[in-house]
């Protein structure tokens, strides 16, 4: 394991209890995987078992006698891979404690915020390590202000970017209903009208709505921005 770290309840840079993991939104099933794979490790490569399976395939001779050591990163991705299997109602009802504690969402949400909560772990839910993950992932959603770092800043400053916005800008504002199918079909009638394609028409469209040069699939996340705070966005560059 990475971190060749051994196991001390004195170490305050690891979560000491069960409750802390399940807290922050790890599933118990993943934690009982890697729990068990700290001290015995089975044939073959493969590290995602149920505990059915662990009971079937245990060997007593593949015991490690050596101290087990803790990998964060091993158990995140333990974690995910738990995650993806999930589906989004489920990692939803996790993540939305994560959501409301921090003030992404109210106490009590509606039920058109509750709906657009599901879209939004929808977007994030292969990539999250654990439920609470959903608050930095989520980030570009509620901040008010863009910040371009210099290679954000380097795409939205070429040179066929204004016409592209405009041509973006005009087409979103009549779109209704504003959701990703209608959404994707409308980036193609730009890229068709203005001859712009491959990453000059993608890369500066994300930059322009997120700040950012990746992210989840492009017409799924400008549906969850939402067209005022979308076009509020792209006006800047028009």
């Amino acid at each position: 394991m990475k971190s060749a770290k051994k196991l001390s309840k004195r170490d305050g840079q690891i979560l000491q209890f069960i409750e802390q993991y399940r807290d922050l939104g790890y599933l118990p099933e993943a934690l009982f995987n890697f729990i068990t794979l700290l001290g015995w490790s089975p044939e073959g490569e493969d590290e995602i078992y149920s505990p059915e399976e662990f009971i079937k395939i245990f060997d007593e001779k593949r015991l490690s006698k050596s101290p087990a050591f803790f990998d964060k990163q091993k158990l995140a991705w333990v974690n995910n891979q738990y995650m993806k299997q999930k589906d989004t109602n489920t990692v939803f009802e996790l993540a939305l404690p994560h959501l409301i504690k921090a003030e992404l969402l109210p106490e009590n949400p509606s039920e058109s915020e509750l709906a657009w909560g599901r879209k939004l772990v929808a977007l994030y839910q292969k990539e999250m390590s654990y439920a609470g993950e959903i608050v930095p992932l989520s980030e570009l959603f509620f901040r008010d202000e863009q910040v371009l770092g210099a290679d954000e800043q380097e795409v939205i400053d070429g040179e066929q970017v204004p016409e592209l916005m405009s041509h973006l800008y005009s087409k979103l504002e009549a779109l209704e209903p504003f959701e990703a199918a209608e959404i994707k079909q409308t980036i193609k009638a730009v890229q068709k009208e203005t001859g712009i394609k491959g990453k000059q028409l993608f890369m500066p469209i994300r930059v322009a709505v997120t700040g950012q040069m990746h992210g989840p699939e492009l017409p799924n996340t400008i549906e969850v921005l939402g067209k005022d705070k979308v076009l509020s966005r792209l006006k800047k560059y028009v």
